[in-house]
């Protein structure tokens, strides 16, 4: 019977070592899992400051963008007005074309009739 329980009991203890060959393994193998999630973990930070970096890029260009919109029609409304102001001075050249024209007729009219006065009076000086 000690025997049997000195058999036994090495079983019992060759289980046990088994056991703790066993919990060991899963010790190191959670160990590992620990060290992959760290690094997945690192990777996923720097994949959020990344993307933070980048959205915070594309607000810039987006303000970027808003203000050279703003710029563009700013410089419409100058090109508008412009054209406005060439559209009056077109309009206020032809005006002053127009009595330059009226003008000159003006001045024909008076040289003929200066050059029929003086065809009389050298008529009556004769």
């Amino acid at each position: 019977q000690l025997d049997q329980q000195k058999t036994k009991l090495e079983q019992q203890t060759t289980e046990i070592g088994q056991l703790n060959t066993q919990v060991d393994q899963q010790k190191a193998q959670l160990e590992r899992q620990a060290a992959e999630l760290g690094q997945q973990k690192t990777q996923a930070d720097q994949q959020k400051t990344k993307l933070e970096k980048q959205t915070t890029e594309l607000g810039q260009h987006k303000t970027d963008i808003e203000l050279q919109k703003t710029q563009i029609e700013q410089l419409e409304a100058q090109l508008q007005q412009q054209q406005i102001q060439i559209s009056d001075i077109q309009s206020e050249n032809q005006t002053q074309n127009n009595e330059i024209t009226s003008i000159r007729k003006q001045i024909t009219k008076l040289e003929e009739e200066i050059n029929k006065l003086k065809s009389t009076a050298l008529w009556f000086c004769k």
